[in-house]
């Protein structure tokens, strides 16, 4: 009993011992370690000033506008863009007469140029198809287009005329009849169609080069005869002497002594 009572506080302390070494590693693992000031206000202005790495939203793409009728679409082409090939070349619209003549040559002027012609309008008219040719020849011109604008009452009536630049007459000669109001839109829409094979035509031909008129008449005499007479002689019919003395007597001066 008496060895109980030795080896009873030994016992007691190696089991505390052991119970010490065993539960001081799990509170150390357990209890986390107490963050430090400057590391819980590192983390605080980290937490303030990072931005957020959370991608900014796309843009959404531009909307494309809505598309247009295609019966609007296809009226301003035709207004835009004649169809078939423009045409290279130079005329002259010479001055329309009558009542409303002005808008009439102009819906002319803007169809002619629309179709890529050179239009000049500051000429006058002359009186013969070779006045005409000569004009033509030399201010380049393949065609003249005149006219003039009639008719009675709210009907209007115009008559378009042709001539070639390269004759000098007139090949062509077309009519509108409309309303007034509408005769120079009608022009517009119907002067290409019914003269634009002859406008062609003229200012192809016209791009070919030009025969010269005829020049003036000579006539060769052969190789002139050389002069024998002196450079001072002068013709006996130009010279201005005084007359000759009579040198033989007079027969008839012993009559009458």
């Amino acid at each position: 009993m008496r060895g109980w009572f030795i080896i009873r506080p030994l016992l007691r302390r190696s089991l505390l011992l052991a119970l010490l070494v065993w539960v001081v590693p799990l509170a150390g693992r357990a209890a986390p370690a107490k963050p430090s000031l400057s590391s819980w206000t590192a983390a605080k202005h980290g937490k303030v000033l990072t931005p957020s790495k959370t991608p900014p939203p796309s843009k959404a793409p531009p909307l494309a506008p809505p598309p247009r009728p295609a019966a609007a679409s296809a009226s301003s082409h035709a207004k835009t863009k004649p169809e078939g090939p423009g045409v290279n070349g130079k005329v002259a619209v010479l001055g329309f007469t009558g009542e409303g003549a002005a808008h009439v040559q102009q819906a002319v002027v803007s169809t002619l140029r629309t179709r890529g012609l050179q239009v000049t309008t500051g000429l006058r008219p002359v009186d013969t198809a070779e006045q005409y040719r000569e004009m033509a020849a030399t201010l380049q011109l393949a065609a003249y287009i005149d006219g003039s604008v009639g008719g009675a009452g709210s009907r209007g009536q115009a008559t378009v005329h042709v001539r070639s630049g390269v004759t000098g007459r007139r090949i062509a000669s077309v009519r509108f009849s409309a309303d007034r109001d509408a005769l120079a839109a009608d022009i517009e829409n119907g002067l290409w169609p019914r003269t634009g094979g002859q406008l062609t035509r003229l200012c192809a031909a016209a791009a070919k080069p030009r025969k010269h008129g005829r020049g003036a008449l000579r006539i060769d005499a052969g190789t002139p005869l050389e002069s024998t007479a002196p450079d001072d002689y002068i013709p006996p019919h130009l010279r201005n002497d005084p007359p000759k003395k009579q040198n033989k007597e007079d027969p008839w001066a012993d009559e009458g002594t």
